[in-house]
């Protein structure tokens, strides 16, 4: 686990805390923030905030996959994202910087451009990516749920069984990884909630979390929840707030043994926040 923290999180590591990845969309269409960010300007004065506001990496994406979405080619997500990442990597040399992108071409592109992390929600969906990442020694994050997310097959297990699902296809992408000869010490592992998951099943994998973790090691497990629709029902007494239902759902997953949070807002993560936030758990 330290090894993937050691290189692209070593201040979260060294506090001994987990490490805050602050989401930088540069898409018209995201659920959350959609458009705020889409213009190169607009989007490294969100990254400038979210670095002083204690970020330990920036997850940059140019295409929106909240329920529903349209996918976008690849000459199109590269006309969003890199100028926004050309302008953050020159604004701030030390930043650690991941790409939320599912295609290699644009993975290529952007490592070019100083990312160091390929985010791919659809676990080396392209063929090229994991050759790519390998070749390139870049870090990987790799969630579990983007094929039953998009319906491109049908969930191999019912409630009752989603930490084991989970579990075995967090283990079935590491595996991948290494054959393609990826170290394990750039590898990120991230359960997926919201994706394959309705309701009550994030619930449930947030139970399990503790062994997907433990089954999971040495990789670090991230989790990312921020502001979506099921943490407001998860955690009623927020009163439908969804940064703070999203703070406590987080604060569970960190308890847990999260060793990553992929979030919208930073400052309400801080150490200090998230664990009152984690004493309220007890």
């Amino acid at each position: 686990m330290a090894g993937f923290l050691a290189r692209f999180c070593p201040r979260a590591l060294a506090e001994g805390r987990p490490a805050l990845a602050g989401i930088v969309n540069v898409t018209p269409d995201s659920f959350s923030d959609g458009g705020a960010h889409a213009d190169p300007e607009a989007a490294l004065a969100h990254a400038t905030r979210l670095l002083a506001d204690g970020a330990d990496l920036l997850d940059l994406g140019a295409e929106s996959t909240r329920p529903g979405f349209s996918p976008v080619p690849a000459g199109e997500e590269l006309r969003r994202l890199l100028p926004a990442l050309r302008a953050i990597r020159a604004a701030h040399p030390r930043a650690v910087i991941s790409v939320d992108t599912r295609k290699a071409a644009v993975a290529a592109a952007a490592l070019d451009a100083g990312a160091d992390v390929v985010n791919d929600v659809s676990s080396f969906e392209d063929p090229d990516m994991a050759p790519l990442v390998a070749r390139r020694g870049a870090g990987v994050v790799l969630m579990n749920g983007w094929r039953e997310h998009v319906g491109a097959r049908p969930r191999a297990a019912a409630p009752g069984a989603l930490g084991a699902w989970v579990l075995a296809g967090l283990r079935g992408f590491l595996a991948r990884a290494l054959e393609a000869g990826i170290a394990p010490e750039n590898v990120c592992l991230d359960p997926g909630f919201g994706f394959g998951l309705k309701g009550a099943d994030n619930d449930e994998v947030l139970r399990a979390l503790p062994r997907i973790v433990a089954g999971c090691a040495p990789c670090p497990v991230l989790a990312g929840a921020s502001r979506k629709h099921f943490v407001c029902a998860a955690f009623p007494e927020a009163g439908g707030d969804r940064d703070r239902a999203t703070l406590l759902f987080h604060a569970a997953c960190a308890r847990a043994g999260a060793a990553v949070l992929r979030v919208h807002d930073v400052a309400a993560h801080a150490a200090p926040a998230l664990a009152r936030a984690a004493a309220r758990l007890v």
